[in-house]
C-alpha cells in the first residue's frame, strides 16, 4: 500500500519535512505545508524512541565499513555541523537526496559543490578525526573517485 502525500493526500509522498515529519509529494505541497505552519512533533520522547529503534534495527548488518552508532551521535553535537545546517540550499538538498530513487547519482553531483563538501569533511572529523590529518596521494584520491563511483554505478 502506498503512502499518500500529507497535504494533498492524492499523491504518493516522495519526501518528508525535516522539522515535523510529514510526507509531501512536491515542492507546491511542501510550501503549502510551510505556510500553514510547521512545527516539531509535540511528543519528542515517542520520537526519540522510533529513531533509538530505527538505529537497533539499521546496525543489525553491520559491515567492516559500519560506523559505530556512538560516532554517530557526535554529529549531533558538532556547532560546525549545525552551522552548516542552518543553510537552507544544503538541507533543502540534502532532503531532495535522502528521498531520490538516484543517490549515486545527486552524490557524484554534489562533491562538485564546495558547501556539500565543507559538510562532507565536516561530518568527517567528528566521526574519524585521525582520518583529517591523513594525505592521500594522487593515486589513493584517484582509486577513492573510482571505488566511489564504481559503487554508486552498483547501487543504480
Amino acid at each position: 500500500m502506498a503512502v499518500l502525500c500529507d497535504v494533498c493526500e492524492t499523491v504518493e509522498k516522495k519526501y518528508k519535512c525535516p522539522v515535523c515529519q510529514i510526507f509531501y509529494c512536491s515542492l507546491s505541497c511542501f510550501k503549502t505545508h510551510k505556510d500553514t505552519g510547521c512545527n516539531p512533533p509535540q511528543n519528542i520522547q515517542e520520537l526519540e524512541i522510533k529513531e533509538e529503534e530505527m538505529c537497533d534495527e539499521a546496525f543489525l548488518f553491520q559491515t567492516p565499513d559500519t560506523v559505530p552508532i556512538e560516532s554517530l551521535q557526535l554529529l549531533a553535537k558538532s556547532d560546525k555541523l549545525k552551522d552548516l545546517l542552518a543553510n537552507p540550499h544544503l538541507r533543502e538538498f540534502l532532503t531532495i537526496l535522502d528521498s531520490s530513487e538516484e543517490k549515486g547519482r545527486l552524490m557524484r553531483k554534489a562533491m562538485k559543490e564546495p558547501l556539500f563538501i565543507e559538510f562532507v569533511d565536516s561530518c568527517l572529523e567528528v566521526i574519524d578525526p585521525d582520518s583529517v590529518k591523513k594525505e592521500l596521494t594522487d593515486a589513493e584520491v584517484l582509486q577513492a573517485v573510482k571505488d566511489s563511483v564504481d559503487a554508486a554505478e552498483d547501487d543504480l
